[in-house]
C-alpha cells in the first residue's frame, strides 16, 4: 500500500513540475517575450508555431550562452591553483585575496607599473567576492597559503587561520607600519 502510495505521489508530481514548467516557464513568461519578435520578423500569427518557436529559439540562446567562456579570466592558471596574499588598501586597510597573475601595466607617462590580479572571496561562496582587484606590487604580500587555506579563513572570520600566518601577519604589519611612518 505504501509503494503505491509513493508512486502516485511521485507521478502526480512529476505532472505538476511538468505542468509548471510547460505553462508558467515556457507559455506564460517565455512565449511573452518571444510572441512579438516572432509575429513581426517572421509574420507568424499561430500560436501552436509560436510556442514551438519559442522553444526553438530559447534551446538557442541557452546553446550560444554556453559557448561563452566565463571561466577565460581564472583559465591561465585557475584559482585553486592560487597562492594568498596580505592586500593593503590604504594604512590601516589591508585584506586577504588569491594571486591571480601579475601583469606589466603601461601608464600615461609611458613609464611601466607592475599590477597583481587578485581575486578576494567572501562567505558563504568563493565566488562571491570581488571579482578582480587590481594591485600595486608594493601593495602586496604574498603569503604561504593556499587558496583553499585563504577560502578557509575567509569563512570562518578567522577562526581558521593557520599559525604559521598567525605569527606572521603581526610581523608584517609591523614592518607596514614602521614604513607608513618614515
Amino acid at each position: 500500500m505504501r509503494k503505491v502510495f509513493i508512486k502516485g505521489f511521485l507521478s502526480v508530481l512529476l505532472i505538476g513540475v511538468i505542468f509548471f514548467l510547460g505553462k508558467v516557464v515556457i507559455y506564460d513568461f517565455l512565449v511573452s517575450i518571444f510572441r512579438p519578435f516572432i509575429r513581426s520578423t517572421i509574420g507568424i500569427e499561430e500560436e501552436y508555431l509560436v510556442v514551438i518557436l519559442t522553444i526553438v529559439f530559447t534551446l538557442l540562446v541557452v546553446f550560444i550562452v554556453g559557448l561563452i567562456p566565463f571561466g577565460a579570466l581564472f583559465k591561465r592558471k585557475g584559482i585553486e591553483k592560487s597562492h594568498g596574499a596580505f592586500v593593503i588598501i590604504s594604512p590601516g586597510t589591508y585584506f586577504l585575496a588569491a594571486i591571480i597573475t601579475k601583469i606589466n601595466f603601461k601608464k600615461i607617462d609611458k613609464s611601466i607599473q607592475t599590477l597583481y590580479v587578485l581575486f578576494s572571496p567572501y562567505s558563504p561562496f568563493p565566488w562571491s567576492g570581488l571579482p578582480i582587484i587590481f594591485a600595486k606590487e608594493e601593495n602586496v604580500i604574498a603569503l604561504n597559503i593556499s587558496y583553499r587555506e585563504l577560502y578557509s579563513i575567509t569563512v570562518s572570520l578567522g577562526r581558521n587561520t593557520p599559525e604559521v600566518l598567525e605569527e606572521e601577519i603581526p610581523v608584517i604589519l609591523e614592518e607596514l607600519e614602521a614604513k607608513n611612518t618614515e
